[in-house]
């Protein structure tokens, strides 16, 4: 199925590393790898580290072909300033804006087109939320909201609000380069998300449209995507294995800016 890039919609697409069980793919995944990415796929040193990367790699290319007459092994990729990967080759019509993250079994991509694009997905089943190191990683109003919830809400707020902020900073390709304290994010009842900024961030609220969802039961999500022209656009959740099956998930965000 051929899919057309629309600025009217946000597609994610989820690859759970674990529900690849066809040996053949694995060969096929390898053989869509640069020599580039082949030589950084050889530098992790854990075996699970390699697979991820190359399931990765895989759901990139291959989805990206979902939308351009390219062939998979055809695309070529650079990292900018800050790291964030960008297509260099070829240029497709409507030009293509994609986002990569990953925790644990999950590796999660963001396709767009005609607008700035940063997703962010967390892992949170079992795992502990540094609430003694708050300052590191949020605002002091984010901070004191989230203390103020019970002990028990605390450790899943923590990682709403750092899904968040990692999206935005994905969306604007400056990494930790923007201080972690200069934005914020409110959450009130049990949808709503406010974005508010320092002035000396240099940005605006109002050009930042934000989404949080939960992708896979014990999964966090944040998109955030340049506000544009046009009226918000959809999000569609898709789970796929690369080179094999897909399907488009019944999955709404659970909060949202206007």
């Amino acid at each position: 199925m051929e899919l057309a890039a629309d600025p009217r919609r946000i597609d994610l697409w989820c690859a759970c590393i674990s529900e690849i069980r066809d040996d053949s793919l694995w060969p096929r995944y390898d053989a869509l790898l640069s020599e580039d990415e082949r030589g950084r796929q050889a530098r992790f040193r854990f075996a699970g580290d390699r697979r991820r990367f190359l399931v990765t790699r895989a759901l990139v290319r291959t989805v990206l072909s979902r939308y351009a007459a390219v062939s998979p092994r055809d695309w070529a990729f650079a990292a900018g300033p800050r790291g964030r990967p960008a297509i260099s080759a070829p240029s497709p019509a409507p030009a293509l804006e994609f986002n990569i993250s990953h925790s644990s079994d999950l590796v999660m991509l963001g396709v767009t087109s005609g607008r700035a694009l940063g997703i962010d997905v967390e892992s949170i089943e079992g795992r502990a939320a540094d609430i003694g190191g708050l300052d590191r990683y949020f605002a002091l109003e984010e901070s004191a909201a989230l203390l103020s919830l019970p002990a028990a809400a605390r450790r899943r707020r923590f990682f709403e609000l750092w899904t968040l902020k990692e999206s935005y900073l994905k969306a604007r390709g400056l990494g930790l380069a923007i201080a972690l304290d200069a934005f914020r994010f409110e959450l009130t009842g049990e949808q709503g998300l406010t974005l508010h900024m320092r002035p000396e961030l240099g940005d605006s609220p109002g050009a930042w449209r934000l989404w949080q969802l939960a992708p896979r039961p014990g999964y966090l999500a944040a998109v955030c995507a340049a506000r544009g022209e046009n009226a918000p656009p959809a999000i569609t959740v898709r789970e796929i294995v690369p080179l094999a099956c897909e399907k488009v998930t019944d999955i709404a965000p659970s909060r949202g800016t206007d």
